[in-house]
């Protein structure tokens, strides 16, 4: 895979990290359903995630599901199509570039039936240029309001109530989760962050966030040609997604030995690696395609990669 194809991969964390926090969250003040919903889901070539939203009890529509966007965005025409209303704008500020989004509201969001009350939402002319053909981006925003499995190799996701029975009986090592990081001495949120260990970094903690919307490791670090013993690559041409601007960015693989998360582990990983950029506020990405399943409990504020449920509750 091309550079330039990674690179599109990771545009939507890249470039929602650092939402306006003066924009409304959706709400989760109304309970979910408590019974555990199903979704199909679709995986492109890149591992994106397809899944099934509806949006005022209209769809569904196919939205890239992405754990590492702060905000839900909706396809500008979709937007007019439902007529949502559009109540402001706002300047959305990346790491690669910075563009104008609407905002707009709705009335509800829902997958497979699980509902979550209306709130306010981007809206865009290119809302997930990484993959084709899909009406817009679901977020952190809503997939807060539940305990959420994204399985792969199913290739389905499940809703359950926070604290419900998924959580309950999953088996396996519960990573602690922290769902708010700070930038600019500000919090951020609807984050899913991880302690994480690569040996080219030595013993220190990285703080890194658990992406669908990102295909391959990247790291955000000061010196990278020092700690990784090579020199970063010649700056390249890249594109940034729905902004659709080309800029020019410095930019390294490497191959790293192994990235350690608690117990678990996976190696030999190609890295993309980033000098660190004042518009970020974790050390790195952390596809969450690296694993078969994986268990997100945004209540009780843990992970679990690979877990194992007894075979009655599957």
């Amino acid at each position: 895979m091309s550079l330039i194809r990674r690179f599109n991969c990771l545009f939507v964390l890249l470039a929602l990290a650092t939402f306006a926090p003066t924009i409304v969250q959706i709400s989760a003040q109304t309970a979910p359903a408590t019974n555990i919903v199903t979704a199909r889901i679709k995986l492109d070539d890149l591992s994106m995630i397809i899944v099934p939203v509806s949006i005022n009890g209209s769809g569904p529509y196919d939205f890239m599901l992405d754990t590492g966007a702060a905000k839900t965005i909706v396809d500008q025409k979709l937007a007019e199509q439902l007529s949502l209303p559009r109540v402001a704008e706002k300047t959305v500020v990346g790491v690669l570039a910075s563009t104008r989004m609407s905002v707009v509201h709705v009335n509800a969001l829902s997958v497979a039936g699980a509902v979550v009350p209306g709130g306010e939402v981007f809206s865009s002319d290119r809302p997930a240029s990484v993959t084709a053909k899909v009406r817009g981006v679901l977020g952190e925003d809503f997939l807060q309001n539940f305990d959420v499995l994204i399985d792969y190799r199913r290739q389905v996701i499940r809703l359950d109530a926070p604290g419900g029975p998924m959580a309950e009986t999953a088996s396996g090592e519960h990573l602690p989760l922290q769902l708010s990081g700070t930038l600019h001495g500000q919090p951020t949120h609807n984050r899913l962050v991880v302690s994480g260990h690569i040996p080219e970094f030595g013993e220190t903690a990285m703080q890194l966030l658990l992406d669908s919307g990102a295909n391959g490791l990247t790291l955000f670090q000061d010196s990278l040609e020092d700690s990784l013993g090579q020199r970063p690559n010649q700056p390249q041409t890249v594109r940034t997604g729905n902004f659709d601007k080309w800029v020019s960015s410095s930019v390294a693989t490497r191959t790293v030995r192994f990235l350690s998360l608690g117990s678990n582990s996976v190696s030999n990983l190609t890295a993309i690696a980033l000098g660190r950029r004042d518009d970020v506020d974790t050390d790195g990405l952390v596809p969450t395609s690296l694993f078969h399943s994986i268990l997100i409990s945004h209540r009780e504020k843990f992970a679990i990669l690979n877990p194992s449920f007894p075979r009655t509750s599957r």
